[in-house]
């Protein structure tokens, strides 16, 4: 077996309604480190992520905001 690390990701998305944050929950994907998070949205809104672990993470609009948000966490094993 090789020693070179490897990537894991995690993908999925959450319809939301008026919110100012959306709390997610990537911990099936078993992450080893604390991953890196990408998010689209459909408008021009700023986001930014907080309270990040290996399991869950919150992410946050810099307004209310009601769609589709979609989500990649990625973390190398």
């Amino acid at each position: 077996m090789s020693n070179y690390p490897f990537a894991k990701i995690y993908t999925d998305n959450e319809d939301v309604t008026n919110v100012d944050y959306v709390d997610i929950d990537f911990s099936s994907a078993g992450f080893d480190l604390v991953p890196r998070i990408t998010v689209t949205l459909g408008e021009n809104i700023n986001v930014f992520i907080s309270d990040l672990t290996k399991e869950s993470a919150r992410i946050n609009f810099s307004t209310k905001y009601t769609g589709t948000v979609r989500y990649t966490a990625i973390s190398m094993k």
